[in-house]
C-alpha cells in the first residue's frame, strides 16, 4: 500500500467514523425522546447524549420556566477519538480481509 493509498483509506475511515457518531449521537435523543420512554412519576426531564461517555446533558430545575443545559468538550473529544479508532480500525480490517481473499482469488485462478 503506497502512502497515497494509505491516506485516501484513513480519510475514508474518517468520514465512515463521523457518520457513525453522528448516527449514535442521534439514537441516543430518539430514546430519550421516544414516546415509549417511560419517566419516573417524580424525576424531572432529563436529556444525555453521548455513548459511551455523556458530553451534553439538559435538564429541568424547579421553578425554571427553561431547560439548563451543559456541555462536557473533554467528554465530547473522547467520544470522537474512541468512535474514530474503532470505525477506522474496522475499516482497515476489512479492506485486509479483501485484499487476502483478491490475492487468494488470483492464486487460484492461474
Amino acid at each position: 500500500m503506497n502512502m497515497r493509498s494509505f491516506i485516501l483509506n484513513i480519510l475514508k475511515g474518517t468520514v465512515l467514523s463521523i457518520l457513525v457518531f453522528f448516527s449514535l449521537s442521534f439514537i441516543t435523543v430518539l430514546f430519550v425522546i421516544s414516546p415509549l420512554h417511560l419517566y419516573e412519576e417524580e424525576g424531572p426531564y432529563r436529556l444525555e447524549i453521548g455513548v459511551p461517555f455523556k458530553y451534553y446533558e439538559q435538564f429541568w430545575l424547579r421553578g425554571n420556566d427553561f431547560p439548563n443545559s451543559g456541555w462536557m468538550p473533554d467528554q465530547l473529544i473522547y467520544d470522537c477519538i474512541i468512535t474514530w479508532v474503532i470505525v477506522t480500525a474496522f475499516y482497515f480490517i476489512r479492506l485486509k480481509l479483501k485484499l487476502n481473499a483478491s490475492d487468494k482469488s488470483k492464486l487460484v485462478d492461474k
